[in-house]
């Protein structure tokens, strides 16, 4: 990474050891380094970052990132979703913008998160964005653990969805990647706002900004990305990737 002019921007790696469907998988060996780790390592490339942090309430991980020197927060065990740690982190921070990067997507690609942040640094109204792709086949269509987004012609989230109808994705409809980015403020008062019924019943945080009126913008990238919610997912994210 490298400063550069402008809102400073702080690239936030929420790791949550006690995964439900995958216990430790932020410290699963992915390529000879922790899962967070190449999460980490991958993020501190893109140049529009001037500073990547992970924050856990982990003490597993805490110990594991120290002894790789990568730049830790310790945050509330009660936060109940990687937005609210990212909030955390906010609070005391000095960033202008954060940006929320999953720690189960060991193979993101720096040119996603440099994508999803320039938005911001052209319009400095906008509040809240996150990334889609293009990669969205008719099995990932079908597939209910695979979020879905519909787009607007002005390139803002018209909806996020999980359950979909008809053999084929419509037009302006892409596989959401769960990468957010925030402004500050309005970081920490999305923390505070109350979840909505569409969020509850979808287990999509990112309804609550809708449910609220606040436009989420969407960038459209080609990089497919790989979330590792199982040993599975794992497995043939390894065999795609061609790293152990």
């Amino acid at each position: 990474m490298k400063k550069k002019p402008g809102p400073r921007i702080v690239g936030v790696i929420p790791a949550r050891y006690h995964s439900s469907r995958f216990p430790g998988k932020v410290l699963i060996p992915v390529d000879g380094l922790p899962m967070v780790a190449q999460v980490y390592a991958r993020a501190a490339r893109a140049t529009v970052l001037d500073t990547v942090t992970v924050a856990t309430d982990s003490q597993r991980v805490a110990r594991a990132m120290d002894i790789l020197g990568i730049p830790l927060v310790m945050t509330s065990s009660n936060c109940r979703t990687g937005t609210d740690r990212v909030a955390e982190v906010a609070r005391d921070g000095e960033g202008d913008i954060y940006v929320n990067i999953q720690g189960d997507e060991p193979f993101i690609e720096e040119e996603i998160i440099e994508q999803a942040v320039q938005p911001f640094l052209d319009d400095s109204r906008l509040k809240m964005g996150t990334v889609a792709t293009t990669s969205l086949n008719g099995e990932q269509w079908a597939d209910v653990n695979v979020v879905k987004v519909r787009v607007t012609e002005d390139g803002f989230a018209d909806d996020f969805f999980r359950s979909s109808s008809g053999p084929y994705p419509p037009p302006n409809t892409y596989k959401h990647i769960g990468l957010y980015v925030y402004e500050r403020k309005f970081l920490l008062d999305f923390s505070r706002m109350k979840r909505t019924s569409e969020e509850k019943e979808r287990h999509l945080e990112q309804m609550r900004a809708l449910d609220h009126g606040i436009p989420v913008k969407v960038v459209i990238t080609l990089h497919d990305h790989f979330s590792i919610n199982s040993p599975e997912d794992l497995a043939r994210a390894r065999e795609v990737s061609g790293v152990a």
